[in-house]
């Protein structure tokens, strides 16, 4: 017998006491027929608040969230747990930072009876913060000299089309049958590794404008560094299984961190490599600078030389932590642990 679900609404988290309540409240009040759709919850052992909130919701709404810890803690081990224990068609991941409007799943729906070839649809992010550090950390992370071209992030006009990776990904539920479920051993960017499977494995991805949320950036200097140095060093472990994982645009953190490495080593002993580190220099921190300008009017002085230190921060934690994963055992240990 098939599933009366059409989605399954999966969230994995942890320590999500801040946003956990406002994103499960608008999961639940979706504009969509609540028998078709079910929601699927996954805690991490938590230890702030979240799974007493969580807890509360299951009690409020009975048989309407299905509530299970992960005791592994990490994403991919999350995600396939509450994979296993969902029965829709489409499988709907949505991260625990996020706030999605009422007609959120409509949109997704809408769009995936336009485009059934699709394997995974998504759409597109408006990164927002909280306090000052939320704020720039949010700017950086939408700007094209911060993430370069990230669709998905940057995009702010009318646009649909194929592209090689979506946010909030809803999968059709028999790819994870040919491709397996999310990598085990990865603790970050399980979904960049899955991705490329999808796509040696013939799947496309879609992405439409008309389907949006909200992502809420670190509130901390320290988070997002960490987050930064976390992303680079777990995506450049997550290419060690083949071609195509990471794109130009993961790579460029890598490349500019050796070479610059390189330059200064160089510098020591050839003046022209002084010379060029330097004017390198120069020119990216005038990018960095004009990046950051348009903070001025929007948040003042202040969150204007903070961006340029968040921008300085994001590539060069991300070029220590990919050349961390590089060298990292986890990088050579061979082949993918991948969950049937």
């Amino acid at each position: 017998m098939s599933s009366p679900y059409f989605f399954s609404l999966l969230l994995v988290v942890r320590n999500e006491e801040k946003y956990i309540a406002n994103l499960l409240e608008r999961m639940i009040h979706q504009d969509f027929d609540a028998n078709a759709y079910e929601m699927i919850v996954v805690d991490g052992m938590s230890d702030d608040r979240t799974p007493e909130i969580i807890q509360d919701y299951v009690n409020r709404f009975p048989n309407r969230i299905k509530f299970y810890t992960n005791p592994k803690k990490t994403l991919p081990v999350g995600w396939n747990i509450a994979i296993k224990h969902s029965s829709g068609k489409y499988v709907l991941r949505v991260d625990g930072h996020s706030q999605v409007e009422p007609d959120f799943l409509k949109r997704y729906y809408s769009v995936i009876q336009k485009h059934p070839e699709a394997t995974c649809v998504g759409g597109v992010i408006d990164t927002k913060g909280i306090g000052f550090w939320g704020e720039v950390n949010a700017y950086v992370y939408s700007h094209i000299f911060g993430v370069g071209n990230s669709k998905f992030r940057i995009t702010t006009k009318e646009w649909e089309g194929y592209v090689d990776t979506v946010p909030y990904g809803a999968y059709k539920r028999e790819i994870f049958d040919k491709v397996g479920l999310f990598n085990e051993s990865l603790k970050r960017n399980e979904d960049i590794e899955m991705h490329a499977r999808i796509r040696k494995a013939g799947g496309r991805f879609f992405l439409s404008t008309t389907i949006q949320s909200v992502y809420f950036a670190r509130d901390s200097y320290k988070a997002f560094v960490k987050k930064s140095y976390d992303d680079g060093k777990w995506g450049m472990i997550a290419s060690r299984d083949g071609k195509g994982t990471l794109r130009l645009r993961h790579l460029i953190p890598l490349v500019a961190f050796l070479f610059g490495v390189l330059l200064v080593v160089a510098s020591f002993f050839f003046k022209p490599a002084f010379e060029t580190l330097y004017t390198l220099a120069g020119i990216y921190f005038v990018l960095c600078i004009i990046s950051s300008f348009p903070l001025i009017k929007i948040q003042g002085l202040s969150s204007f030389f903070a961006a340029i230190l968040a921008f300085f921060s994001l590539h060069f934690s991300r070029g220590i932590g990919m050349t961390v994963g590089l060298c990292s055992p986890y990088f050579w240990r061979g082949k993918e642990h991948v969950s049937k």
